[in-house]
């Protein structure tokens, strides 16, 4: 797991990126009975803490000391939080009905993932791999411009599912990684304000990070596009959330 990708962005995350539907949860919840649930890779808690509204034992995953700080503040006395990568959680085998990871599957091994989640499920369990992705539309087409002009490390973004491409992807979940899978997808469109537009746009793994010097540029371009495409001070972004929940 690439453990400090996020490390100065974590308020950021928190505050501006966006959450996942309640219908979601209730699918899991629906689907699986858990009794136990492991969100590995948990950031700040954003998946963390829809799961606690069913009545199971949520365990939070999450290694960088960053993260872990805000994912205290969100579900601390409410979760077990462990301090650990995805692919060696430490957690007792065969104790969690449920392991979701929620927008982070892309920086495991995947291998190495699988492995450990077949040491953790129960002989019935399931991963869940969620995530958030943006649908194009003329704002987010832009906003990648500006990526693209000031971000290195956009042009090698990975995607959702790793070096692969969507669709490449997809076919992977659906036919490789597991033995039989379940997919959910529910569009989820976000609502910002400019704070949280240029935000957002900053808790971006591949976004510039205050000491750049580029920053105060980037910031304006972001700026400038929110100015072109608001109405009464907001811009819709059209998201898709998607859930692949399968067995081993």
């Amino acid at each position: 797991m690439n453990e400090e990708r996020f490390s100065g962005k974590a308020q950021l995350y928190a505050k501006f990126r966006p959450s996942y539907p309640t219908a979601l949860v209730d699918w899991l919840f629906k689907m699986t009975n858990a009794e136990n649930v492991a969100d590995i890779g948990a950031g700040t808690g954003k998946f963390t803490e829809k799961l606690l509204a069913k009545p199971w034992s949520v365990t939070a995953v999450e290694p960088n000391t960053d993260m872990c700080r805000e994912l205290l503040k969100c579900v601390g006395g409410r979760a077990e939080i462990v301090m650990a990568s995805a692919e060696s959680t430490g957690l007792p085998e065969h104790s969690f009905g449920l392991i979701t990871t929620a927008q982070a599957f892309h920086w495991f091994d995947e291998n190495r993932f699988r492995e450990e989640c077949k040491r953790l499920l129960t002989p019935d369990g399931r991963l869940a791999i969620v995530f958030n992705s943006r649908l194009s539309g003329a704002i987010s087409v832009e906003r990648d411009e500006i990526f693209r002009k000031y971000c290195p490390d956009f042009a090698n973004r990975r995607s959702h599912m790793g070096v692969r491409s969507e669709e490449e992807g997809d076919r992977f979940l659906r036919n490789e990684y597991f033995s039989s899978v379940e997919v959910f997808q529910m569009e989820n469109p976000v609502i910002f304000s400019r704070e949280q537009f240029i935000g957002n746009s900053l808790s971006l793994s591949y976004s510039p990070k205050e000491n750049d010097p580029d920053f105060r540029a980037f910031i304006a371009e972001i700026r400038d596009i929110f100015d072109k495409y608001h109405r009464y001070g907001k811009v819709a972004i059209s998201y898709k959330t998607t859930c692949y929940a399968g067995k081993f």
